[in-house]
């Protein structure tokens, strides 16, 4: 039974030590020529455990850069591939973990990024003025859907949060929590604290891009005549001195 046993830790040993060695450029060759890969890859180098490459193009996105990955050789036991990627865009790093299963599913977790808010506001095409401050990115769990929309855990912290009109409001911190809806969309909640204005609302998008934001704006002591006056630029004042943001759309309008 040992001998058995000691025989099989060694092919398994000497299948994961051949694998670890395969370039990782030739890997990469062979599925872009078998397989639709959702990025290009470009400067790959490594092995297939330990690799990277120096960008990653993916269709109308900004470009990832400084791509590395280390695959957990363990996992293959479990018919799966996981590991740990890092990577950065536009000088904004990210961490976090990912897993491919045997039907080819590809989900994430621990997810983290710090991102500045005016390299956001340029990835992201937000009309809504010029942005400060930092957001602070946790995505506990993402799957992708190939035929619908993510399924999204995810928390959002805007630190310091800025928002310059005709004049720059302090949004204190702004949270947002992500999850999935029941109906193959994404559902957002929105609240603040230590604001020139409180917020507090919820928004969706659904798997064709379709997005819906409905956000009470309520100024505080402390807001400004100019910015109440910005207020009612986009969103419609209320009985109770609050106004009301509601708008409906596709994410294509900002870059998505």
């Amino acid at each position: 039974m040992k001998i058995r046993y000691y025989i099989l830790i060694g092919i398994i040993s000497y299948v994961f030590f051949t694998l670890g060695n395969i370039p990782a450029a030739k890997v990469i060759s062979l599925l872009e020529k078998n397989t639709p890969l959702p990025a290009k890859l470009y400067g790959v180098y490594g092995t297939l455990w330990n690799g990277g490459a120096e960008k990653a193009i993916i269709k109308n996105q900004p470009p990832v850069e400084n791509l590395q990955w280390s695959i957990n050789p363990i996992s293959l036991l479990l018919a799966h591939v996981s590991g740990e990627v890092k990577a950065s865009i536009k000088e904004q790093n990210i961490i976090g973990n990912f897993s491919i299963s045997p039907a080819g599913t590809i989900t994430a977790s621990d997810v983290r990024a710090r991102i500045d808010a005016a390299v956001l506001q340029e990835i992201v095409l937000l009309p809504v003025g010029e942005l400060g401050g930092t957001f602070n990115v946790f995505i506990e769990s993402l799957e992708f859907n190939p035929e619908g929309f993510p399924n999204v855990n995810a928390s959002i912290k805007w630190k310091n949060a800025k928002l310059t009109l005709l004049e720059t409001v302090d949004l204190g911190e702004i949270d947002v929590s992500l999850k999935p809806g029941e109906k193959d969309q994404l559902l957002a909640t929105i609240n603040n604290k230590k604001g020139e204005l409180r917020l507090q609302g919820d928004a969706e998008v659904n798997h064709k891009k379709m997005y819906a934001i409905n956000v009470s704006i309520t100024p505080q002591e402390t807001t400004s005549d100019n910015v109440r006056q910005s207020l009612k630029m986009f969103s419609r004042r209320q009985a109770n001195g609050s106004y009301q943001l509601k708008r409906k759309g596709n994410l294509q309008e900002f870059g998505l």
